[in-house]
Order: structure tokens, then C-alpha cells, then sequence
């Protein structure tokens, strides 16, 4: 599994580092982080452990203001740090 990841990752970077991409193709790189980070962060607000749809407002409660930071800020670190904090902090109140 290490090598078939190793190569997966390396062949493109060798192949295409000595091109230049597109401004197109670089634009649409740019959401990458983002579209990885709402798959991972919306199906756990939105949806309960059986996969119905509910709201989690301890998730919810803790997301509004990282997703405020996040738009303001725009470092995802902070953003998962702000995030889990305030997680933790909610986990003590509720």
C-alpha cells in the first residue's frame, strides 16, 4: 500500500511540475481544501449516527463561529483549533 501511495502521489508531481498549468486549472485547485473540509464537516452536523437527518447542535453551536473565522480569516489550522476548542468548551456546558 506504501508503494502504490507513494507512486499515485509522485508520478503526477514529477509529470507535471515541469508544465504549466492552466490559470483554469489552478483556480479550480484552490477549492480542494475546501470541498475536503465541508465532506467531512457537514454529514456531522446534518446527520445523526444512523444517517437520519438532524440537526446536532453541539456541532452546530461550535461550527457557526469557526465557519465566521474561517471566512475571515481563512487559515484552516486556526480554523480546526478555534473549532475543537470550542467543541470541547460546549462538551463542558451541555
Amino acid at each position: 500500500m506504501a508503494i502504490v501511495t507513494f507512486f499515485s502521489r509522485f508520478l503526477p508531481m514529477v509529470l507535471l511540475s515541469r508544465r504549466a498549468l492552466p490559470e483554469k486549472v489552478k483556480w479550480g485547485l484552490e477549492y480542494i481544501p475546501v470541498a475536503v473540509l465541508s465532506a467531512i464537516v457537514f454529514p456531522i452536523l446534518f446527520f445523526d449516527r444512523k444517517g437520519a437527518l438532524t440537526l446536532q447542535p453541539q456541532f452546530l453551536f461550535a461550527a457557526l463561529p469557526v465557519f465566521i473565522f474561517a471566512w475571515k480569516v481563512k487559515s484552516i489550522w486556526g480554523s480546526v483549533v478555534l473549532g475543537m476548542f470550542i467543541f470541547w468548551g460546549l462538551g463542558f456546558l451541555l
